[in-house]
């Protein structure tokens, strides 16, 4: 994706959060074409990509990203209680989702994998909570799967972003899954 393309889709995404975090939905439509549902773990993706390329941004592009990291860290602030509700459900699915991706992990790892990084990016929102507990639980017995399956490799995502996923925290970015 484009910078110009993820600002514009951090901003739909923004402007649609209130309405989206009230709802009972996980993952919002957001009736763009080609964007993707809205979710708290997409919102937490597109600022953390978004800032590995600052470097590249143009004056407006800083300056737009700028009012949009505002703007994210004030609605994620200021509803702590439905985020961390919405967290644990967006957990959850996503836990559904990569278990059921082992089966044919190797032949998707790349696409696969954003499933996995969402989780470690969630998980912070709700690592005080008991209820996360279970999914701490269940993450770590996939991720020893996982631990069994890679073969150490270069990071597995465009190098643009790969100062944005340090080795030492997203060891699953640089690494792919044996064939079998």
């Amino acid at each position: 994706m484009t910078l110009d393309n993820d600002l514009a889709t951090l901003d739909v995404f923004l402007s649609e959060f209130e309405p989206y975090l009230k709802s009972d939905v996980v993952f919002w439509n957001v009736g763009k074409l080609n964007a993707p549902a809205l979710s708290l773990g997409g919102i937490l993706f597109l600022r953390r990509t978004l800032s590995a390329r600052r470097s590249r941004f143009n004056p407006e592009q800083a300056k737009e990203f700028a009012r949009l990291d505002l703007l994210a860290n004030d609605l994620l602030n200021r509803w702590v209680a439905n985020v961390e509700k919405k967290t644990l459900s967006e957990i959850s699915s996503r836990l559904n989702v990569w278990d059921s991706a082992f089966d044919d992990l190797a032949d998707n790892y790349p696409q696969a994998v954003h499933t996995r990084v969402y989780l470690a990016l969630l998980m912070p929102l709700v690592a005080h909570l008991n209820d996360a507990e279970r999914f701490r639980q269940r993450l770590s017995r996939l991720d020893s799967r996982l631990r069994n399956m890679l073969n150490a490799s270069d990071f597995v995502w465009d190098s643009a972003v790969a100062v944005a996923f340090p080795r030492e925290l997203f060891w699953y970015l640089y690494g792919t899954p044996q064939k079998t």
